[in-house]
């Protein structure tokens, strides 16, 4: 392979805390059509409200900064929510293959 990653950046470089540009979203869909086994890692704007668009068109690792870091909130409420959707919408788990693997990881 020419890369082993691509990284789509979905807000202008520079900055955090701005809004996820969905318009990013057909370049993640293509690579993912046609590489289906590149990892395609995402960054900028993700968060509960936005991973599912991500997931959905083929990214797999997911880079998130402010909806993690925020005070007092539980970071792994976030995280876990964005797992589960890469899971799922990524790569095509149902809702007990993710919670078996969710048992298996804790062990």
């Amino acid at each position: 392979a020419l890369v082993a990653m691509v990284l789509v950046m979905t807000v202008e470089p520079g900055f955090g805390g701005q809004k996820f540009m969905p318009n990013c979203m057909p370049k993640v869909l293509a690579l993912r059509s046609e590489h289906p086994d590149l990892d395609i890692q995402v960054d900028g704007g993700l968060g509960p409200s936005t991973i599912d668009a991500a997931a959905a068109a083929g990214a797999n690792l997911i880079v998130a900064g402010s909806s993690v870091f925020k005070p007092g909130v539980d970071r792994s409420e976030p995280i876990e929510l964005m797992r589960r959707s890469v899971l799922k919408l990524g790569q095509g788990l149902s809702e007990e293959e993710i919670d078996r693997k969710a048992k298996k990881k804790r062990r």
